[in-house]
């Protein structure tokens, strides 16, 4: 497995007027995706590199009491959601790699698995973009807003009896 680097990041505070560090470690990538203004009010630690895959430590530092940190509240609630650790969520790429790899039936099985999950989620994304169109006109009833919403119950509770009961608890 590749290391993956991750950082601490000093943002420009508009009312202190100068570099703040961030609470939290991302790597280049997750700083591209969350700061719009990447390229010109941010900057990484290069001291606090670590590796993401090795560190025991918190993903997240207590937030400082002064700041909004949003992405920090953010992540945590991601992660608090369904009581999973972090994760990267692989790539097409990356599954259609572990298939030809792997030979193992439970690989194959849960590659398959989350292949067909994506599936499913544009298909219902589908349907539900279909029924938004058609509700957007300015004709529309509720019997079609009704219809659009049992076509999306429908197909949901066709994915939910596929997979069978789901177990979790929150932490």
């Amino acid at each position: 497995m590749e290391p993956v680097w991750e950082f601490k990041w000093a943002v420009w505070n508009e009312v202190k007027l100068r570099f703040v560090p961030t609470p939290i470690w991302l790597t280049d990538e997750e700083a591209r995706s969350d700061w719009y203004a990447y390229d010109l009010c941010v900057y990484r630690l290069e001291h606090t590199r670590r590796e993401r895959n090795r560190c025991s430590g918190p993903y997240v530092d207590p937030p400082a009491s002064d700041l909004p940190w949003q992405r920090e509240r953010k992540l945590r609630a991601e992660r608090a959601r369904y009581g999973l650790p972090p994760f990267f969520t692989p790539l097409d790429a990356e599954l259609r790699k572990l298939w030809t790899e792997r030979p193992e039936g439970l690989v194959r099985t849960l590659a398959l698995e989350v292949q067909c999950g994506r599936y499913a989620i544009s298909e219902i994304e589908a349907i539900a973009a279909e029924g938004y169109w058609h509700l957007q006109k300015e004709h529309a009833t509720v019997a079609e807003a009704r219809q659009t919403l049992g076509r999306l119950r429908w197909r949901l509770m066709q994915e939910l009896q596929r997979i069978g009961p789901i177990k979790w608890e929150r932490r």
